[in-house]
């Protein structure tokens, strides 16, 4: 066995990043940059009003104070939105101006609206207006061709907002994995029917589809598969021709009605590694025939959810070339004692919770066996308890996983 450390390298190590293709915007949500976004244009593009207020020449108000104010004529406004032509205002001139406007030319500053006093067709003045106050320079926060994002950055609603408002319209992103799910057992039905002697309702399909849904992933197909290795290999096989990535559930350990490891055999898919020093999810398969991935993940709900959240995403984003692929581990502290495995790392389903200090606390959940799944709705990370023969106390710090 590898441990999981190991099997994260070995993704690396054989795992090429699909191609890449130019997507507008629209399209590009969840997707990994292929090359690096750049401003299309000055930002703010032109000098605006930070403020509704007054445009005004900062030099003819220096000498201002409550003894002695200072009138300036209102010639005109500024709405925010495009002008046939730049206005300007003179010595002893004003202009109202507003939110996001183009500053008129000859303007050094900004009166804001609550500090206005207008009277007639003037604005009244009663103390020095600093420079530039209330002034949004042009290129104060990029200038054109200045850096946006870059390659191997997962596109995200924020970073779709700043990519449109530097004038961007489309970007070039890794093509969006293809994946096939192969759910496995001839035990497993669907809910709603009526269940017969050695029957159980499917868990792997939904939480499998829904997982990758959540994640941003759409070019998914799911096919249940009959316990044998004619059925088996048949579907790996077409799955093979129309996907990037197969991810099986069940059927990947020795058992007699276990068919994933003999029909990768038959269809010559390289294996890297079988079986991983982890808990759950031990009789872990990853292969590969060419550039296309054969994932195997063992049946129980258990394993599959943590191999989905160790692994899986490891591997998607590897394939997008996610400059940090997931999972990232951080560090928190367990909330009780927790017993070593003595052969293999035991992620723990928990629940976060943080302190007054800020500090991340990891809550073991109840019924952590591979089969039970009533903790699935809690949980939203995996505590990583190292291997060993000791205890680990309350309050130590331990890795985790978010899921």
């Amino acid at each position: 066995m590898i441990s999981v450390q190991e099997a994260w390298e070995l993704y690396a190590s054989f795992i090429s990043a699909l191609p890449s293709s130019k997507v507008p915007l629209k399209e590009a949500l969840g997707r990994v940059l292929a090359q690096d976004a750049t401003s299309k244009i000055d930002l703010p593009p032109f000098p605006q009003s930070a403020m509704d207020g007054y445009a005004l020449r900062a030099e003819d108000v220096e000498v201002a104070s409550e003894k002695i104010t200072v009138k300036l004529r209102i010639v005109g406004e500024v709405p925010a939105g495009g002008l046939g032509k730049i206005p300007g205002i003179g010595s002893g001139e004003t202009m109202r101006i507003f939110t996001g406007a183009h500053i008129p030319e000859g303007t050094t500053a900004v009166l804001r609206q609550e500090d206005a006093r207008v009277e007639g067709h003037f604005l009244i003045i009663s103390r020095p207006i600093p420079l530039h106050e209330n002034m949004r320079h042009r290129g104060e926060e990029i200038l054109v061709g200045g850096p946006l994002a870059k390659a191997g950055t997962r596109v995200t609603p924020g970073l779709l907002t700043v990519l449109s408002i530097a004038g961007v319209d489309s970007v070039k992103v890794i093509r969006e994995p293809r994946i096939t799910v192969l759910t496995t057992g001839d035990e497993v039905v669907k809910p709603g029917k009526r269940l017969r002697p050695g029957e159980v309702y499917d868990g792997d399909e939904i939480l499998t589809n829904s997982w990758l849904k959540n994640l941003g992933y759409s070019q998914v197909e799911t096919y249940p598969v009959l316990d044998s290795l004619e059925a088996t290999a048949g579907a790996m096989s077409d799955a093979l021709k129309s996907s990037d990535l197969v991810l099986t559930c069940g059927g990947i350990s020795v058992g007699d009605r276990d068919f994933i490891l003999r029909a990768t055999q038959k269809l010559r898919v390289k294996e890297i590694f079988w079986q991983v020093r982890q808990r759950p999810g031990k009789p872990l398969y990853f292969g590969m025939r060419g550039k296309k991935i054969v994932l195997g993940i063992p049946g129980n709900p258990g394993s599959v959810f943590v191999c989905l959240n160790l692994h899986a995403i490891r591997v998607l984003d590897l394939l997008e070339r996610d400059a940090h692929p997931r999972p990232c581990p951080v560090i928190g502290r367990i909330s009780q004692a927790v017993k070593q495995s003595p052969d293999r790392e035991f992620f723990m389903r928990s629940s976060t919770s943080i302190s007054e200090s800020g500090e991340i606390w990891l809550n073991p959940l109840p019924n952590q066996s591979s089969h039970m799944i009533t903790n699935f709705a809690e949980c939203n990370a995996l505590a990583r308890i190292a291997e060993g023969n000791a205890v680990i106390k309350r309050g130590s710090r331990v890795n985790w996983v978010s899921c």
